[in-house]
């Protein structure tokens, strides 16, 4: 018999605050995330993310999120341990993409992770992908587009 492989993705802030948040596409997010608690997926992200969504979420323009919300947000996330320090080469990419396009060293960091990962990235976030050059969104996937295999 033979073993399915499972699928690792790349995942941003503008996906993991679609978990606590309803917004559109908060159902794919989700849906992602339960892949992942259930086997069928690998999630992995920059530690810079668990800051970004403290912040996003504390700061929601829409959502007014309480703060045993928040605290329960970052809990969650600690739990799902799929954060990690990025490397020296997710480091030099995410400089060089900060350099070379308009786009932050933050989700420069994202790309930079999903490049030496192999991996897809998992955005919410339409500014960023139409921003890249077309060469850099190949491995960008839009949330809106996902679809677990």
């Amino acid at each position: 018999m033979e073993r399915k492989k499972i699928r690792t993705y790349i995942l941003d802030t503008s996906v993991a605050i679609k978990w606590f948040v309803d917004e559109d596409d908060s159902d794919k997010a989700r849906h992602l995330r339960d892949s992942f608690v259930d086997g069928r997926s690998e999630l992995v992200a920059p530690d810079l993310l668990k800051y970004e969504l403290a912040s996003a979420l504390r700061f929601h323009p829409i959502a007014d999120v309480a703060r045993s919300t928040l605290l329960n947000a970052l809990r969650a996330i600690d739990n799902y341990q799929f954060l990690i320090e990025p490397s020296k080469e997710a480091w030099t990419l995410a400089i060089q993409l900060s350099y070379s396009t308009p786009i932050s060293l933050y989700d420069g960091l994202y790309l930079g992770l999903s490049h030496v990962l192999r991996s897809p990235l998992v955005t919410a976030d339409q500014k960023l992908i139409r921003s890249l050059p077309q060469r850099q969104r190949i491995n960008v996937l839009p949330l809106s587009e996902f679809e677990s295999a």
